[in-house]
Formats: C-alpha cells, structure tokens, sequence
C-alpha cells in the first residue's frame, strides 16, 4: 500500500470560524488488542496503551518516539491505574479479538511527562467539523454523521484515538446543492467553509475523496484553522489508510497549534467577569475557571453585585487564558475591555 502526499500552507484572508470546543474525556485510558492474557502480552498491551495516550495527550504523533516519550514508556507499568480485557463485543469471540483496556494513573502521568519535557495539551480541545466528500461509480455524496460507510467510521475512530472532538454537517438540500455542483476543488473548499458559518467549531477539515481506478484513490484535503488554511494531497490504493492517515493530520495540526500553548511557566493574570445576577452566577463562573487545565490556581480578588474579579495563575498567560476560553460556552470577551468577559446565558 502507498500514499503519496502533498502538503501546502496557506495564509486566509478571511474571518475567523467562531471557535467551539469540547472537554474531552478518557485522555488517560486506551484500548490495544492483544493475544492473551500472558504476561509478556500484558505488558506489551501496557507500553502500546501508554505510548496512545502520551500521543493523545500531546497531540503529536512522534512523542512516543522521543527521547522524553520513550523515557515515560519504560515506567508504563508502574503508571496504571486500572485495566480490564474487552472482546469488542463479538458473541464466541477468539483470542485474536481481546482487547486490553488500560487507565493511566493521571496526576502520576502528568509529572512523568512534565519532568521529560513531554507537551501536556489539556482537555478544552477545538471541534473540528469535518465534511467528507466521496466521489466514486456512485456520484458525488456528503458522508454525514450517521452515514455507514466505511470512511466515516475510520475518522470517526482515529478522531476518538486521538482524542480530537469532531462533528459532521448536517446534509441539508442548500448544502448537498452547494457541493454537489461540479466544482471545482478550491471552490468545493469555499462553499464548504461558507456553510459552516452556522455552526460553532474550532475548525473546518473539508475531504475530497476520488476513485479514480478500481484499485486507486486521490484526495485533496483542507484544514480551515487559526486564520489559516493547510492543504494536502494523497495519492494510494487503500482509501481507508488515506483517511485514517489525515485524520493524523488533522490532530497534529491542532495539537501543534493549541497544545504548546499552557506549557510556559504561570504568570498571574487579572480577569474581571461581568453582568452577573446571581449567586448561581458566581458559581458557575467559579466553578468553570477552576476546572480549565491550564489555570493553576485561583483567587477571588473582589466581589461586588455586578462583577467578581479574579486574580488566576495560568500556564501560558493571557493569550492562553483567552484561546481556552474561546474554545467553551461559557464566559465571552468584552470587545471594548481587555481582560473582561461576560457569562453566556
């Protein structure tokens, strides 16, 4: 199997796609299939799992083959938390179908990595809506969420291993007819990006996925993130490869972008939240500042009955701060006042 690519950066001259985010779960657990329950398979599945979740974790592919990746491997054993062996659910499942379900102990977790220079990317993560089109014997169709096809499941899936929040268009007749033209392929991107200004993401990934022979596909892929647009191209014989592989991709652009981004020292950064009405506005105001990742400790500095000020420790800084919280529902930014923000109702 081969796949060629192709990758080209470009500078938009465009507004940029209101940002979403969502937290993600199970960053420290993983799932490896294993052959039985020996001992030398149990800690294979363990270093496999960890080497997942280091990736996951730091949203680059190439972590666990670091020297500070391949330092926190070696101590995968001592790392676990929990573990449990899975059959995928196959009723008179084989041994080849055993998975090995493993949960890393997270605070342990994040002092080994911190202590090799591993990045930690946290869990407000950007959502990416991903729109899939095929063109084969078929014609030209959007693959949505709840499309069967066999693409949709392999990104599906790579975006759960990699831990990246995804999310498909809603394939609506002015959305179908707005693609389906023949277009051409920047013009495919353009109206794709267009159309999804009604939706709150991070970022847009728009496939273009051709048969072109019985046995060859070619796709053409853009990543809308960041006030820019990177472009790649992929050539292979194995369509389910080519659209796992951009998945990897995609989750390394983010985690390039976003993932360094709390790895700076702390710096204490003052924040006035405003309009607030009530006591469960506080809280939630709160209680939303002391769970971002990259805040490391908080202090209410003053509280009155419009406004509550905040003197909060973050890794990062500011632009950090400002880039999480763009990501959520949350809390949103005064146009007219740096440093002050308003709850979302």
């Amino acid at each position: 199997m081969r796949i060629l690519m192709t990758f080209t950066f470009v500078a938009l001259g465009i507004s940029s796609i209101t940002a979403g985010a969502t937290d993600v779960e199970g960053l420290n657990s993983a799932r490896v299939p294993v052959s039985d329950r020996s001992d030398t398979e149990f800690d294979r599945g363990v270093s496999r799992a960890l080497e997942l979740v280091i990736v996951k974790r730091t949203g680059k592919s190439s972590s666990p083959q670091s020297a500070g990746g391949r330092a926190v491997v070696k101590q995968a054993k001592r790392l676990v938390q929990q573990f449990g062996y899975e059959t995928r659910g196959i009723v008179g499942a084989s041994s080849n179908d055993l998975v090995l379900r493993v949960e890393f102990d997270a605070r342990v977790l994040d002092e080994k990595m911190r202590s090799n220079k591993l990045t930690i990317w946290g869990k407000e993560r950007p959502e990416t809506l991903v729109w899939l089109l095929l063109d084969d014997a078929n014609g030209r169709n959007i693959l949505g969420a709840h499309d069967s096809h066999k693409i949709v499941r392999v990104m599906k899936e790579r975006a759960r291993i990699r831990g990246i929040p995804i999310a498909f268009p809603v394939a609506d007749i002015a959305e179908i007819s707005a693609l389906s033209d023949k277009l051409s392929s920047v013009a495919v991107v353009n109206a794709a990006y267009l159309n999804s200004a009604k939706y709150a993401v991070g970022s847009v990934l728009v496939g273009q996925i051709h048969q072109v022979a019985s046995s060859l596909w070619e796709s053409e892929w853009s990543l809308v993130v960041g006030g820019k647009s990177i472009v790649w191209e992929q050539q292979g014989d194995i369509v389910e490869l080519m659209v796992e592989e951009s998945g990897d991709n995609l989750a390394n652009e983010l985690g390039q972008l976003y993932g360094a981004a709390n790895q700076n020292a702390s710096d204490v950064v003052e924040i006035t939240v405003a309009g607030l009405r009530s006591v469960a506005d506080y809280a939630r105001t709160e209680r939303y500042l002391s769970t971002i990742d990259s805040v490391t400790s908080l202090l209410v500095r003053r509280v009155d009955e419009r406004a509550i000020i905040f003197d909060l420790a973050v890794k990062g800084g500011f632009t950090s701060l400002i880039q999480i919280i763009s990501f959520g529902q949350t809390l949103a930014p005064d146009p007219t006042n740096l440093g002050v923000f308003r709850l979302i109702r």
